[in-house]
């Protein structure tokens, strides 16, 4: 079995009266894809914003490699080698493609020219048409804004990449690339990914295992199938074991 490049003890997070987490063990191994499901308030998005930085959570420990990484900031995290996209898009709208991503890659390289070679090597990755590299972000479409946020991450080389809702909003046409997309970054980057999404279908292709969340919890860990057909999953989804 591969070694765990992630591991969260205990992760706890409040926010007022509200519990968002509530002591979540999770571990992801090197190399491996894991799908997060789980209904609205699940806690998924608060568990990646702990882990990355943007939160502190407020009992428990995140290790990377094996090292505490509790509460650094997210660019001590990045640097680290851990990256993320996020649930709603931060699109560049002043910047070209190329030059978003080329922030990305300015995180580990020093020079601006071998940053752009970074930035246009990721672009070609993610198969972002190569015309529009110099194309104003305010122009481009949903999917293309997708692509750039997940070269932006890309760019900063890292061995463990969160990926948040990269198919929501998209046409179902669009989504056999995304998950073709994912699967060859997992193979030929050697990246561990973490996918949170609800379109369960596209979690199901692209996984190797599952977690289900539900009220700041893990609920279920396997398979797609094991974790999709289990009673406390189908429950926090529909209301009913039925």
């Amino acid at each position: 079995m591969e070694e765990a490049v992630l591991v969260s003890k205990g992760l706890t997070k409040r926010f007022g009266g509200i519990v968002a987490l509530r002591s979540v063990n999770f571990e992801v191994r090197r190399g491996e894809v894991v799908g997060v499901i789980g209904p609205n308030g699940a806690g998924k998005t608060t568990f990646v914003n702990c882990v990355t930085g943007v939160y502190k959570p407020d009992e428990g420990r995140v290790y990377f490699e094996g090292r505490d990484i509790t509460g650094l900031s997210p660019h001590s995290v990045a640097r680290l080698g851990i990256a993320r996209t996020w649930q709603k898009i931060r699109p560049f709208y002043e910047m070209n493609p190329l030059e978003a991503v080329t922030v990305g890659a300015l995180l580990k390289v020093g020079d601006i020219s071998q940053a752009r070679r970074v930035a246009s090597e990721v672009l070609e990755l993610v198969g972002f048409p190569k015309q529009k590299y110099h194309t104003p972000g305010r122009n481009l479409t949903l999917v293309e804004h997708k692509l750039v946020d997940l070269a932006r991450a890309l760019a900063t080389k890292p061995r463990l990449l969160f990926v948040d809702e990269i198919v929501a909003g998209l046409r179902p046409q669009e989504i056999p690339a995304i998950a073709e997309l994912i699967r060859r970054v997992n193979r030929e980057e050697g990246v561990a990914i973490v996918i949170i999404e609800h379109v369960v279908k596209f979690i199901a292709e692209v996984s190797q295992r599952v977690v289900a969340m539900h009220e700041g919890r893990v609920i279920a860990e396997g398979s797609a199938e094991e974790v999709l057909t289990n009673p406390l999953v189908v429950e926090a989804y529909l209301g009913s074991r039925t």
